[in-house]
């Protein structure tokens, strides 16, 4: 890990986003680098005064400048600085990029749509055009109730605990995302019971080259196990709803109903194929194999006595 990085690391909290860490690097990095110039430039300035001086030193005693370079290093290496003084020296580095950091985060705000940073003078969002919180990314690390300014970041206040308004902000935009993945099952899915389990991070797509057109719902659990209940809840949901394994291979991970004369078929087989506490549903018009109310063909028997004896 580079320095830049590592006080990068330092400074921000590693719950901030992307946005917020890529729009503080472009504000931080130009000054770090101009820093970093400068102390290149000191190094140089050191290594030509110290050649200049072995010069000096070989013009005044006659001694050409190797002879010089070469009594230089019998002398013993210079002085090094001190591990205290190493510590102090990048304290002080620390501390002034993280006044760099909170600089950069008084003037950046983040969209809750698409979580692209935009400079605090902008009222929409340049990226997806939605409106654009009021609070910039060191307002929303500041504490409502003690004051306390808290890293960029920060979910809750280091002083008292309580939720900053930042993690308010985004927990508000997240349950808005949710509703409106809900709001547009039920539309486009009407014949399907909405899911009702719990999660966040939901989404519904439409699966692209499918015979029939199926939908994926996806979200995100806390742990595994608690992806595997709310999946064997929402089975639950759609039994009660007069959905229940069909066909010649009955399953409860693929349930079946018929509204209105149409298939509604519900595959949770293969929900867990991804992440484990992210499952995925689909959702389609298809029918069960064999069709519904499928009965095994009973085994027709042979005549005559063998029949009777082995049939």
């Amino acid at each position: 890990m580079g320095l830049f990085d590592k006080l990068m690391k330092d400074a921000v909290s590693g719950a901030v986003s992307n946005a917020v860490s890529e729009a503080v690097k472009k504000a931080v990095q130009p000054k770090a680098d101009e820093i970093a110039a400068n102390a290149v430039h000191q190094a140089a300035d050191a290594v030509t005064q110290t050649a200049n001086a072995l010069n000096q030193t070989a013009d005044a005693t006659g001694q050409t400048a190797e002879s010089a370079e070469a009594a230089k290093a019998a002398s013993g290496p210079a002085e090094m600085p001190s591990k205290e003084e190493m510590q102090a020296a990048f304290g002080a580095l620390n501390s002034l990029f993280g006044g760099f950091v909170q600089h950069a985060a008084e003037n950046v705000k983040i969209c809750p749509k698409c979580g692209e940073a935009a400079s605090a003078d902008k009222d929409f969002c340049p990226s997806c055009g939605e409106k654009l919180p009021d609070m910039t990314v060191a307002d929303g690390a500041k504490c409502a109730k003690c004051g306390r300014q808290n890293e960029p970041g920060t979910r809750f206040c280091s002083g008292c605990g309580e939720k900053l308004p930042a993690a308010v902000l985004a927990e508000q935009a997240a349950a808005e995302a949710d509703a409106a993945v809900l709001k547009a099952w039920a539309e486009k899915l009407p014949d399907f019971p909405v899911w009702s389990c719990g999660g966040s991070g939901m989404g519904l797509d439409l699966i692209p080259d499918t015979d029939t057109e199926t939908w994926c719902f996806s979200v995100r659990l806390v742990t595994p196990v608690a992806a595997q209940n709310a999946v064997k809840q929402y089975r639950q949901v759609l039994m009660q709803n007069g959905f229940k394994p069909e066909g010649q291979y009955p399953s409860d991970e693929h349930l079946y109903k018929r509204v209105n004369g149409v298939s509604c078929h519900v595959d949770t087989e293969h929900c867990f194929e991804g992440d484990a506490d992210y499952p995925s549903i689909y959702l389609n018009h298809s029918q069960p194999n064999g069709g519904y109310d499928y009965k095994k063909p009973e085994k027709k028997q042979s005549g005559g006595l063998l029949g009777a004896l082995f049939g």
